[in-house]
């Protein structure tokens, strides 16, 4: 029997399985022998087949033997797996000592009730009864917590104590279940004393949120002023600060800033009050009232010495000054945040907007009308060509096109020297190249796995050899013989983590090649030709969106190399006139990346700037198209800073700076690639998904 046909047979078993099909599954399984290397796999999967089917005593001795030849990953599965099963069969007293481990490494709801059951058969009934209500505490809304109740209702219904009703509550409302969780707090009784109208304040408090969790705003902000009226600094300040909160979210500016600077000086000692302090004054800022957010940075920075957002503080209040033209200002601030947070994230911008804004006060300056959200209008600063520009600013545009090479600032200091007619810096003068090297042997099971199909346990088994490297040598290696076997994903996280300074100051060729690498080339070359699409672009947001991962899923359901939810999958396979992947296909590279390249495509052609493109991609184009409706007149690095989203701010540059980067280490130009800095206007009309 051919190798080939060994491992298709064992990847249909676990297809059926994956189907729920758990008795053709171990019929299949049965049938054939496992692959070489993958025996442990092959028993792990018959052995679930097997117990999914109801033979849970077979089940048991195909899963022990299988543990023998079970690397680390797959042994520990197995043994839980086993006690699961015994405990399955009434063996509580083998089942329980391996249940006890687990439930103390890792509570999770089915690890908590597998303890618990382990614990009542084996006559520890107060600790099982613990488990139980642990479980519902901690996780009422999963499916186990009503088994726990059911478990713990022999014994009558479960009393909890009003701070058990109050955790409860809140777990509850974090689970998206506000109105179980009105009824819960319907039934917290606090004791009587002096401290019974702050416990009132803390139900008042959760009842707040859930009724916000519920749209019912106005029997919210009942509940959160009593809240903040009887409560105790803790559940006062939290109080207002949900409801300054919620007023920020439908546009009421004007009432949550005065809530927040209300807490931040009832409340200055609260965890609170630096995060109100600085939306008070960012709201300020996000008003168009420059003035007042310049007295309120600073105010904020006084106040709380220890706040970690001081440097974001800095940075904003700079802006403001930019805002008013008072451009000298401006540099000092910037300046400021640069010598006493040398290690901040902020650091580029803030070297580039100090060296931009030296430039634009040496230049004769004009105004241009920008509409803001709210319909008002601000003034935006503009530098005529004319006047003379000190050298210093051309030597620091140099520095810092070379010392933020992989950023979006590096980029645009290089397009400012072409401005002022200066060469532009080509920072990455060697093209990526790769290393010679052969698959060392501990990656040979993950090998077989994935020539196999089962990627999510190649992934496991890739995860556990990478996490056993320790040095920069060892990791641009295991880097490019991960290449050899298309793990791209996890040849990028080893450069990000080890190979830093290789890439960004030595620029070694061989490192660039993994921070940098055209992953699945042929799949994206081929797929972005059909559409026209620039592969470099595509390469940016599969960096950005996945690390080149096939196999990641987000929160929101997003899945495989570009992210693509099911539903949008559905509206480009209409596009398309094609089938719909199941959502589980998305999975798989080649369909992931021809659906993405397309929705990419499409936003390029309604968008007409790789910018507004990967802004739309992460945000969904009806918002920068309203975005470009207030603020396109803005010039490119402007409109980045004032894109609304944090999150969407820091895609779009880095997917812009990654963009450029591809095109200079892959596309044979001598010079740096150009990025246009000024917006055009969105099509009416094109991809609205």
């Amino acid at each position: 029997m051919c190798a080939d046909h060994a491992r298709l047979a064992l990847l249909t078993g676990v297809l059926w399985l994956s189907e729920g099909d758990a008795a053709r599954a171990a019929t299949q399984l049965n049938a054939v022998k496992p692959p070489k290397k993958l025996e442990a796999f092959h028993g792990w999967y018959l052995g679930e087949a097997q117990a999914w089917s109801g033979a849970r005593a077979a089940a048991i001795k195909t899963l022990t033997k299988a543990k023998l030849k079970a690397p680390a990953t797959l042994s520990r599965r197995i043994e839980v797996r086993v006690a699961e099963l015994q405990l399955d069969l009434g063996q509580a007293a083998k089942a329980r000592p391996v249940l006890e481990a687990v439930a103390s490494e890792t509570p999770t709801p089915e690890a908590l009730l597998s303890r618990a059951y382990a614990r009542l058969a084996t006559n520890a009934k107060p600790e099982a009864q613990k488990d139980l209500r642990t479980l519902l505490l901690r996780f009422p809304t999963h499916p186990h917590a009503a088994e726990a109740m059911r478990l713990l209702s022999f014994d009558g219904t479960p009393a909890f104590t009003f701070e058990e009703q109050l955790m409860r509550s809140q777990a509850l409302i974090a689970q998206g279940a506000p109105t179980e969780a009105l009824s819960q707090l319907q039934a917290a009784t606090p004791g009587e004393g002096k401290d019974q109208q702050a416990s009132q304040a803390k139900v008042a408090l959760l009842r707040g949120q859930a009724l916000l969790a519920l749209g019912k705003e106005a029997e919210a902000f009942t509940e959160l002023d009593l809240a903040a009226a009887r409560g105790k600094s803790a559940t006062a300040a939290e109080a207002m600060m949900i409801k300054a909160r919620r007023l920020m979210r439908v546009q009421k500016h004007g009432d949550a800033r005065a809530l927040m600077l209300a807490l931040d000086a009832k409340y200055p000692d609260n965890g609170n009050a630096p995060e109100a302090a600085y939306l008070g004054a960012w709201l300020s800022l996000t008003d168009g009232k420059y003035e007042q957010a310049v007295t309120d940075f600073e105010g904020f920075d006084v106040r709380h010495p220890t706040s970690k957002k001081r440097d974001e503080g800095r940075w904003f209040r700079a802006w403001a000054f930019f805002r008013l033209g008072r451009f000298d200002e401006a540099r000092d601030s910037l300046r400021a945040l640069l010598q006493d947070f040398p290690k901040s994230s902020l650091a580029a911008q803030a070297s580039y907007w100090s060296t931009r804004m030296a430039q634009l006060g040496t230049l004769k300056q004009t105004t241009t009308k920008v509409t803001r959200d709210d319909g008002g209008q601000v003034d935006s600063v503009r530098a005529s060509a004319d006047g003379g520009v000190p050298i210093n600013v051309v030597q620091e545009y140099r520095e810092l096109s070379r010392a933020f090479a992989g950023t979006l600032y590096g980029v645009l200091a290089n397009e400012r020297l072409r401005e002022l007619n200066q060469p532009a810096s080509r920072v990455f003068t060697e093209a990526p190249r790769g290393l010679t090297v052969t698959p060392p042997a501990s990656l040979s099971l993950a090998l077989e796995l994935s020539r196999c199909g089962l990627l999510k346990d190649a992934a496991d088994e890739v995860n556990r050899v990478v996490g056993a490297v320790g040095t920069p040598e060892d990791a641009l290696v295991m880097g490019h013989a991960l290449h050899t076997v298309s793990e791209f994903g996890a040849a990028h996280g080893l450069a990000a983590r080890w190979l830093w300074g290789q890439v960004y100051t030595a620029k070694k060729p061989e490192a660039l090649a993994l921070m940098y690498p055209r992953a699945y080339q042929q799949t994206v070359e081929a797929s972005a030709a059909q559409v026209g699409l620039d592969p470099f672009l595509a390469w940016a947001i599969m960096r950005r969106e996945s690390g080149f991962r096939p196999e990641v899923v987000s929160s929101a359901d997003a899945r495989g190399l570009m992210q693509i939810i099911p539903p949008t999958a559905k509206a480009i396979a209409l596009e398309l006139k094609t089938t719909t992947p199941a959502p589980d296909d998305l999975y798989a590279p080649e369909i992931n990346v021809r659906f993405g390249t397309w929705y990419l495509s499409a936003l390029i052609d309604r968008m007409g700037h790789p910018a507004l493109c990967a802004a739309s991609y992460n945000a969904g184009p009806s918002a920068v198209s309203k975005w470009m409706a207030q603020r396109g007149l803005l010039p490119l690095d402007e409109w980045i800073e004032e894109i609304p989203y944090k999150e969407t701010r820091g895609y779009v540059k880095q997917v812009l700076a990654d963009y450029v980067i591809y095109q200079q280490l892959y596309g044979g130009a001598e010079v740096s690639p150009r990025i246009v800095l000024t917006l055009p206007s969105p099509k009416t009309s094109g991809v609205a998904f």
